[in-house]
């Protein structure tokens, strides 16, 4: 084990050693043919931070002071009430420290990771965030085997790389996240469901590092040549959607696409009961937020009368009666309300019962874009990762970014 530990740091260490290291504030611009390096939220909110490692060199950005420690060394950063005690109320976050090691592993919370660890002082908590800035080929690596399987088929997990890859590569472009903000958070995106959930350095494996390797800095693009998001989800329930059949936006070049192979497989199917109160305040909900038609009643008598037509799967909407008026819901209203838990698809049949409604569903996530469980079924019958890709997004191809 240690030997594989000692060859993927020496193989990262080399290959970041050819990349473009961005700025850790201000915009981050990817330079051809160059590795650029990803901000990676892992830490949000925390009351204090305690980061170790060999070698470390430690820069306050406040005062713009840097120190070198020799041999193992551990700091700690209280975070409660930092910004308010030592530099004032806070209109933005703040870069307040820095730390990299000579032996290019750093470790928080017993994870180990690569690059460079920020400390920035979030402008309306007592807390710190932490950021992880590492080369995007490294982060892909250990991603691999959080966001799919790291013993899946590895032209599974190509296409895995690739697609994280051009929605990394995107964030950091369009630096989406800091303009939804009106500021610099001093990060791309965030290991989470949110974005992607990224691993440390000892989730990195063998067949992860070679599926990253193999696929280098290739990303999709439209067939106008332009970076796009680029979504996955764990499984579709039998064919994928479109963004703005789940989402407000509209994403150029995306395609709903048929996927067998997920629809077989019956772990992934699900049943769940909402009563008739959830149910009414999710309309209450929906007619606040201009989903129903103003002109209906919303009170608690009327809501108990509506009626549900004959619903399928692979209808995307939900016809509902209350008298003789009729008003339609997209199902993805119901996620959104009601969450990933009670409704972990956009997949379902929607009935009413004696007591309340119940959804029979299919799959597990959004449904956009590329399917992990069918890539891994398709990998399984022969399929390249190439082949993979074109089926999910047959509206892109693949682009050498760098």
């Amino acid at each position: 084990m240690m030997d594989y530990l000692k060859y993927c740091l020496v193989l990262n260490l080399v290959l970041s050693s050819v990349s473009y290291a961005a700025p850790v504030a201000g915009r981050r611009l990817i330079k051809r043919k160059m590795q650029p390096h990803i901000n990676v939220l892992i830490g949000k909110e925390l009351e204090s931070v305690l980061i170790s490692g060999f070698d470390l060199k430690r820069k306050f950005h406040t005062n713009k002071s840097t120190k070198q420690f020799k041999g193992r060394k551990s700091i700690k950063f209280n975070c409660l009430g930092f910004a308010n005690k030592n530099i004032g109320r806070l209109n933005k976050p703040l870069l307040l420290a820095s730390l990299k090691s000579g032996t290019g592993l750093l470790t928080v919370n017993r994870n180990k990771y690569q690059g460079e660890l920020l400390v920035v002082a979030s402008h309306n908590e007592s807390s710190c965030d932490l950021i992880n800035q590492v080369p995007l080929e490294s982060y892909l690596s250990s991603l691999l085997a959080k966001e799919m399987n790291s013993s899946w088929h590895v032209e599974a997990l190509k296409a895995q790389a690739v697609a994280a890859r051009s929605y990394a590569i995107h964030k950091i472009e369009s630096q989406q996240v800091s303009r939804g903000y009106g500021y610099d958070v001093f990060y791309d995106l965030e290991s989470s469901e949110k974005h992607q959930v990224a691993g440390s350095f000892l989730d990195t494996t063998r067949k992860t590092e070679f599926a990253t390797r193999s696929t280098r800095g290739e990303v999709l693009v439209d067939n106008r040549g332009k970076l796009k998001p680029i979504f996955f989800h764990a499984s579709c329930g039998g064919k994928t959607l479109k963004p703005s059949q789940v989402w407000a936006n509209k994403v150029y070049g995306y395609k709903g696409v048929p996927c067998r192979y997920c629809l077989t497989n019956k772990k992934r199917r699900w049943n769940k009961e909402i009563s008739q109160k959830r149910f009414n305040g999710f309309l209450r909900w929906a007619k606040r937020k201009g989903h129903l038609k103003k002109s209906l009643s919303v009170g608690q008598k009327s809501w108990s009368q509506v009626r549900i037509a004959s619903d399928r799967f692979r209808n995307r909407q939900i016809r509902m009666y209350l008298g003789r008026k009729q008003f339609i819901i997209e199902k993805n209203h119901l996620r959104r309300y009601f969450g990933r838990v009670v409704m972990p698809s956009n997949f379902f049949k929607f009935v009413k019962t004696k007591h309340g409604y119940f959804a029979k569903g299919q799959g597990n996530g959004h449904g956009v874009g590329m399917c992990q469980v069918g890539a891994f079924a398709l990998a399984r019958r022969g399929w390249g990762y190439k082949k993979i890709l074109a089926h999910y997004f047959p509206n892109f191809r693949l682009k050498k970014n760098y």
